[in-house]
C-alpha cells in the first residue's frame, strides 16, 4: 500500500516492485521529518512532544523510546503491507471509540501523524524501517527544496492542505502532461474547447492536463486563443492538439472568444476559463442537453478553492445588483449586503450563464452574434442571457459540478480587475437600462474610488507625519 497526502506529487512512476524493494521484510516504512524550516527544533523537541502530547492524549499508560530510537515519521508518504496497515487501522478505531472527538490537548493538535507515530516508535517498532528521503522530499523541512533524485515531492501546509500556488508548482515538478494528437479525419471532435488565456502560465497548464486526459474518451480539439500574455504563457500551450491563436495586444475575451469560435470545426463549443478544470461527465452532460435542444447554452455548477458551490445559472442583473456589487468593489460589503435584502435584488424574470464554462452549439452562438465585443472583460455572460430572453432561448443548468479557481485565469492586479469589473458594469447599465442610470453608476463609483483615495492619503499622511516627527 502506498498513502500520500494531497499536497505530493509523484515525480516519476513508481512499481510496486519498487514499494516491496523499499519495504523489505517490514510491516511500515515513512521518512523521518527532521525539523522545521525556519526554527532549530530537531529530533529531542519532537520527542519531547511526542511524550507530552502524542501520548499523553491517545494512551498515557504507552513509554517513550529513548532519543537514539525515537523517529518523528511524517506521515505524509506512507507504505505498508495490507496486513499490517489492518491491524494499525483495527488499533486505531479502537482508540478513537475512547477518545474525546476534539482531538487536541494543551492547545495541540492530535492527526494521524501522532497514531503512525505510536505505532512505529512504541507499539511495532521491530516492523518499522525509515525511509531515505527521496520517499518524502519535503518543502518544510528538507533544504534546497526541491532537489534532484526525490521521488515524490511534498508540499506539506500542515492540516491547511495545498493552496493554489502549491498546486501550480506541485504541477510544474510533474513535468509535461501527455497530451493525445488532435481527432484524425476517422473520429471528428465533437466538441471544441475555447480558451482565452493573458499572462495565465499558474493554471493553463493543469487546465490542459485535465483536457488531455478527457481527449482519450471523447474526441475533442483544443483552441487557445492569447492575448499578448507576457509571462510563459505560450510555452505552457506549445503542445501536440493544441491549436494556438496570437493576439499581438490583449483584445479583450469577448472578442478573443469570438474569434476561437470561428476557427473551431466542432458543432458543439465549449468557452472554458484557464482556472477551471473540466471532467468528462461534465462534458457528456453538456452534449447530450445541446442535442436534444440545439438552440440552449448548458452550464455546471462551480466549486472554488475553499468549497463554496456557485449556481452556473445566475438570475438576471437588476439596477440594485448593480449597485451592490459597485459597493462590493469598492470595500463596501457590509451596505452591499443589506441591498442583497431588498425585493427585486434579483431579476427571477431572466438569467443568465457564468461562463467559466459554457457549452452552446457553434451555429447558435453565431446567429446570438457571439459574445458582444463592446465588452472587454466581464459582464458578455450577462449580456448574452439578455440575448437569450429576447429569443426565448433556455439556459440549462447541468447536474455536474465543476472546480473553479476564480480570478486565477490571468495575472492581473487587483486594482485593475477591479477597473475592468466597474467599466463593464457601467457599460451593462448604459445597453440594459438607459444612459441616465449608468451615468448615476459612474457617480458612484467615482464618489467611492474618491472616498477610498482620500483615506489613502490620509494614511499615508500619517505615516509621513511619524516619519518626520521621528527624525
Amino acid at each position: 500500500m502506498l498513502q500520500v497526502d494531497a499536497d505530493a506529487v509523484l515525480l516519476r512512476r513508481l512499481t510496486a516492485q519498487d514499494v516491496a524493494d523499499a519495504l523489505g521484510d517490514r510491516g511500515m516504512a515513512m521518512v523521518e521529518q527532521t525539523g522545521i524550516a525556519g526554527s532549530a527544533m530537531g529530533r529531542r523537541d519532537f520527542l519531547a512532544h511526542y511524550r507530552n502530547y502524542t501520548l499523553a492524549f491517545v494512551d498515557g499508560s504507552l513509554a517513550a523510546p529513548g532519543e537514539e530510537d525515537f523517529r518523528y515519521f511524517n506521515s505524509g508518504v506512507v507504505i505498508a503491507r495490507a496486513d499490517e496497515l489492518r491491524r494499525f487501522l483495527d488499533w486505531t478505531s479502537a482508540r478513537l471509540r475512547l477518545l474525546p472527538p476534539d482531538h487536541a490537548i494543551g492547545g495541540q493538535m492530535v492527526a494521524d501523524q501522532d497514531y503512525f507515530q505510536i505505532w512505529t516508535n512504541t507499539l511495532a517498532p521491530e516492523r518499522r524501517r525509515e525511509l531515505p528521503w527521496q520517499w518524502n522530499h519535503c518543502r518544510h523541512w528538507d533544504d534546497g527544496f526541491p532537489r534532484e533524485g526525490a521521488l515524490i515531492a511534498h508540499f506539506s501546509n500542515f492540516c491547511n492542505g495545498p493552496d493554489i500556488e502549491a498546486v501550480a508548482a506541485m504541477h510544474a515538478l510533474a513535468g509535461e502532461a501527455r497530451i493525445p494528437a488532435a481527432p484524425d479525419g476517422d473520429k471528428p471532435a465533437a466538441l471544441a474547447f475555447v480558451i482565452v488565456t493573458h499572462n495565465s502560465s499558474k493554471l493553463i497548464g493543469y487546465c490542459l492536463d485535465k483536457l488531455a486526459d478527457l481527449s482519450a474518451h471523447l474526441p475533442s480539439e483544443i483552441i487557445v486563443v492569447d492575448n499578448g500574455s507576457m509571462d510563459d504563457t505560450l510555452e505552457k500551450i506549445a503542445r501536440p492538439g493544441v491549436t494556438i491563436l496570437r493576439n499581438t495586444r490583449n483584445e479583450g475575451f469577448a472578442a478573443a472568444a469570438n474569434r476561437g469560435a470561428k476557427a473551431a470545426r466542432a458543432d458543439q463549443l465549449c468557452f472554458l476559463n484557464p482556472d477551471c478544470v473540466m471532467t468528462l461527465a461534465a462534458a457528456e452532460a453538456a452534449l447530450a442537453v445541446l442535442r436534444a435542444k440545439p438552440g440552449a447554452i448548458a452550464v455546471p455548477d462551480y466549486v472554488d478553492w475553499h468549497g463554496k458551490r456557485t449556481a452556473g445559472r445566475q438570475p438576471g442583473y437588476s439596477r440594485i445588483k448593480l449597485i451592490a456589487d459597485m459597493l462590493h468593489s469598492h470595500g463596501k460589503a457590509r451596505l452591499a449586503e443589506r441591498l442583497k435584502q431588498l425585493p427585486g435584488y434579483d431579476c427571477d424574470s431572466w438569467s443568465w450563464p457564468l461562463a467559466a464554462a459554457l457549452f452552446t452549439n457553434r451555429s447558435s452562438f453565431a446567429r446570438l452574434g457571439g459574445f458582444d465585443e463592446r465588452y472587454f472583460c466581464y459582464m458578455e455572460d450577462v449580456a448574452i442571457g439578455v440575448e437569450m430572453v429576447k429569443r426565448g432561448l433556455e439556459i440549462v443548468r447541468l447536474d455536474q459540478v465543476l472546480p473553479h479557481f476564480g480570478r486565477h485565469g490571468a495575472d492581473v492586479a487587483p486594482v485593475l480587475r477591479a477597473q475592468m469589473l466597474s467599466a463593464a458594469r457601467i457599460q451593462f447599465a448604459r445597453l440594459y437600462y438607459g444612459r441616465t442610470f449608468a451615468i448615476a453608476l459612474t457617480a458612484l463609483r467615482s464618489l467611492l474610488h474618491g472616498r477610498r483615495a482620500v483615506k489613502d492619503a490620509l494614511r499615508h499622511g500619517r505615516r509621513a507625519v511619524t516619519f518626520l516627527a521621528n527624525g
